[in-house]
């Protein structure tokens, strides 16, 4: 992993999230239908997250994190120290935009105290896609494929980390745990993992471009042809929302396409352009979180009709801004919250040596 192929990677990461955001802003309860034509392209997103995942999952663990436990850590680290922000967040906007106007609302949000504690607590621990369950905490829609991308890092962990009766044990509870809807779509986040392990065999710089080059191509042929249209989505709560193969065939283009990025010779932009495609990557992870919580407070908050320029114009500068702004907050606690996990398992392994050894002093 050269720093140019992190820079580019980095970029394509947040090119995601800001796709995702802007598919659910040109809705037409916020901006009146605004671009419609963009918002089937937030789920093409979510998948380039999930092979980009993969990728860089299956990096980490050849490079950086060796031991399941580094691993699990930096895992948790990673998801709570944005989930905990954000559920916090969302909590207290969707509070008082329904208090405001609860017409705005989508009816994820319309639900008793009951089942919206219900929807936080499966979410907090990645159940809300389970099996036949689809709850998210409050309005935070996107916060679905959290459930998946969650059980990929145990399933991958499983398989890499652990041998024997213990692998096969733990890849059964946690296939079970998980249910056919998050299993359907690990084989999207497997083909980043592949993408990983096969790079180097890929002829250098011809085979390179062809490889960047042609997925693009191809998915915008796909698309001119029809897209997600030309293939069958089947409406059972046994698959995940909109699924068709035409998943698979997307994050193949996208596993395709990182893998010709790892094998070209990329050129860094100036100073300038890096950090600030570093900063906007740091900010992936809460944007795509907190965006939609954001939208729905403010498209209640902000006078005017939908189709008006202001309210858009408005809406869409706080509704972004808010989402970076609290993103780069939240970010900051990833290091400080991975050390206090490590404190914490640490104290927990010396609490049976004292006691051993006190046992020790008393006979």
């Amino acid at each position: 992993m050269t720093n140019a192929l992190s820079l580019y990677l980095d970029a394509l990461r947040f090119g995601a999230a800001f796709v995702v955001f802007v598919s659910h802003y040109v809705a037409e309860r916020y901006t009146g239908g605004l671009f419609w034509q963009a918002m089937p392209y937030g789920r093409t997103a979510v998948l380039v997250f999930f092979v980009l995942s993969g990728f860089v999952i299956a990096w980490v663990t050849e490079t950086r994190e060796r031991t399941l436990e580094d691993y699990t850590l930096s895992r948790l680290a990673r998801l709570y120290s944005v989930i905990v922000p954000v559920f916090v967040v969302t909590a207290i906007l969707d509070g008082l935009g329904m208090a405001i106007d609860p017409a705005n609302y989508g009816p994820e949000s319309h639900l008793s105290l009951t089942q919206a504690l219900l929807g936080y607590g499966l979410s907090a621990v990645f159940l809300g896609e389970s099996w036949t369950l689809n709850v998210v905490p409050g309005s935070d829609i996107p916060y679905w494929s959290l459930n998946y991308e969650a059980w990929y890092y145990v399933l991958f962990a499983a398989a890499v980390f652990l041998q024997g009766g213990r692998r096969i044990a733990a890849l059964v509870t946690a296939a079970l745990l998980a249910g056919p809807k998050i299993l359907i779509l690990f084989p999207t986040w497997l083909m980043g993992v592949a993408a990983w392990r096969w790079r180097a065999s890929f002829p250098a710089q011809r085979g390179a471009r062809l490889c960047v080059f042609g997925p693009v191509a191809v998915f915008a042929a796909l698309e001119a042809l029809g897209g997600q249209q030309l293939f069958r989505h089947a409406e059972t709560p046994w698959l995940p929302f909109m699924y068709s193969p035409y998943d698979y065939l997307v994050s193949a283009l996208v596993a395709l396409f990182i893998m010709g990025l790892a094998n070209m010779r990329l050129t860094e932009p100036r100073l300038a352009v890096v950090r600030a495609i570093r900063w906007l990557a740091g900010t992936s992870f809460g944007l795509y979180l907190l965006h939609r919580p954001l939208l729905d407070f403010f498209g209640t908050v902000i006078p005017g009709p939908t189709h008006g320029a202001i309210h858009r114009t408005l809406l869409f500068g706080f509704a972004l801004g808010g989402s970076l702004g609290l993103a780069h907050l939240t970010e900051r606690r990833k290091g400080s919250l991975k050390s206090w996990l490590r404190s914490g398992l640490d104290a927990i392994r010396r609490k049976p040596r004292q006691a051993a050894l006190e046992r020790q002093n008393l006979s």
